[in-house]
C-alpha cells in the first residue's frame, strides 16, 4: 500500500498564492500514488484507469456471507469452505473450489456438483457434509484381499446401505470394508 502526502487543509486560506502551484503538483502526485497502486496511472498522461494485471481483490468471509448486502458485482472466497463465488445482481454463482467439481449440467445457481470417496463397513455409508441435496449416484466396491459381491440395498440423500456376500452367498457384510464413490448436487 502506498503512503501518500495528503492534507485536505492545504492550501490554507492565508497561504501565499505563489505556493499554489506546489500544492497542485503535490495533489497530483498523491492522487497518482494512491490510484497507481492498483490502476495504470502514468505521471505524464495517456491511457489511464484500467486495473493493473493481478490487482483484483476478492472479498473473504464465511459462506453464509456470500450474498450479504453490498457484495453485488464482486468475487468472494469463503474462509470456511475454500470456494470462490461471483455475486451478481441476478444471483450468486459458484465458480469453483478446493473440494467441489463443477459439471456442465443444468442445476440451480446456488448448487454445485460434488463427489466423495468414503470407506464403509458394517453395511452402511454416511455421506459427509450433511449429505447431498438429492439422491446421489453411488458405486460401491470391495476393498481387501477377499472379493465379495456388493448389493446396494438403499440410497438416501445422507446414506447408502449395502449387503456383501461371497460367491456361495455367505453374508460377509459385517466383515467387508468397501469403497463408496458418490456424486450428486449440494445446495449452497
Amino acid at each position: 500500500m502506498p503512503t501518500i502526502n495528503w492534507d485536505e487543509n492545504k492550501p490554507a486560506g492565508q497561504d501565499s498564492l505563489g505556493l499554489g502551484d506546489d500544492e497542485i503538483r503535490s495533489l497530483k502526485t498523491a492522487l497518482r500514488a494512491g490510484l497507481g497502486a492498483e490502476h495504470v496511472w502514468p505521471s505524464t498522461g495517456g491511457d489511464a484507469g484500467v486495473h493493473q494485471l493481478g490487482s483484483a481483490r476478492a472479498l473473504v468471509g464465511t459462506e453464509s456471507q456470500v450474498s450479504s448486502a453490498g457484495t453485488d458485482g464482486r468475487l468472494m472466497v469463503t474462509s470456511d469452505s475454500s470456494r470462490l463465488f461471483h455475486v451478481g445482481s441476478t444471483g450468486t454463482m459458484f465458480l469453483g473450489g478446493s473440494n467441489g467439481l463443477q459439471f456442465n449440467a443444468a442445476i440451480d445457481q446456488r448448487s454445485i456438483w460434488d463427489s466423495d470417496m468414503t470407506l464403509g463397513t458394517a453395511g452402511s455409508i454416511i455421506f459427509p457434509n450433511s449429505g447431498y441435496s438429492g439422491i446421489p449416484f453411488v458405486i460401491i466396491t470391495t476393498l481387501g484381499a477377499q472379493p465379495a459381491i456388493v448389493n446396494i440395498t438403499s440410497i438416501t440423500k445422507t446414506t447408502a446401505t449395502y449387503a456383501a456376500s461371497l460367491g456361495d452367498f455367505t453374508d460377509v457384510t459385517s466383515s467387508t470394508t468397501v469403497t463408496c464413490f458418490s456424486i450428486g448436487t449440494r445446495t449452497l
